[in-house]
């Protein structure tokens, strides 16, 4: 996911064809289908996904340019329509990239029919075993503060348990802070607060808040935290 979400928010068809999906699959019992239901509506047509850029992520961008890091195997959570994860696999990385849309994780091999990116359909709170303790870089851009609260929080437990000894976590999204408005709707802000306890486990690389020239009034972070050796 990625920060044209908040442009795209403007468009008041797409924000009220989003909550309508979201909604409908939460009455149903089933709160995460939205996703499936968004992809598959949209038939090819990426100005209705409010978060596909069509670009690397330049917030992970930069990160990934300011500290270097030793390429290896990455997981890319919550794929969207793939760029920021064929932008690791250019850098060097073994990529595995999956997200819990069927239509999506098709779009991706669409698009990047040439990539050795390795596209799954999967869920973060329910992963398989092989990847547990198996990757070098997990990267989430704008999943934990899609889902809602509950499954939030079994995700960023998930989160962890992926690193091998010395592997990155990168956590992209919007913060909460006092100039956060009250109500807000998809992706809900998270605070650093609940970031760090969340992932008191790993060791802190960095967490840098960031202001982007056209959005001033969007609080934003990059969260980067190691596991240690052990």
């Amino acid at each position: 996911m990625d920060d044209d979400w908040a442009e795209r928010q403007e468009n008041e068809d797409i924000q009220r064809h989003l909550q309508a999906l979201s909604v409908a699959a939460e009455n149903d019992g089933e709160p995460l289908r939205w996703f499936e239901d968004l992809y598959a509506s949209a038939q090819g047509d990426s100005a209705l996904i409010p978060w596909a850029r069509m670009g690397v992520n330049p917030i992970l961008k930069d990160e990934l340019e300011r500290d270097p890091l030793v390429p290896g195997r990455a997981l890319m959570v919550g794929c969207g329509l793939g760029d920021d994860a064929v932008y690791l696999e250019q850098r060097g990385w073994e990529v595995v990239a999956f997200d819990l849309s069927a239509s999506c994780v098709a779009w991706c091999k669409e698009r990047f029919s040439s990539s050795s990116v390795h596209w799954e359909v999967g869920d973060v709170t329910k992963p398989p075993q092989r990847w547990i303790e198996n990757f070098d870089l997990v990267v989430e851009i704008h999943i934990l503060q899609a889902i809602p609260i509950e499954i939030r929080e079994e995700a960023a437990k998930v989160l962890p348990t992926l690193l091998k000894p010395k592997g990155r976590l990168i956590s992209v999204g919007r913060e909460a802070t006092n100039r956060t408005k009250e109500e807000m709707s998809l992706p809900w802000p998270l605070s650093r607060r609940w970031l760090m306890e969340r992932f008191s486990s790993l060791e802190v690389v960095i967490f840098q808040p960031i202001v982007l020239e056209d959005w001033p009034d969007i609080d934003r972070y990059v969260g980067v935290w190691q596991r240690t050796s052990q």
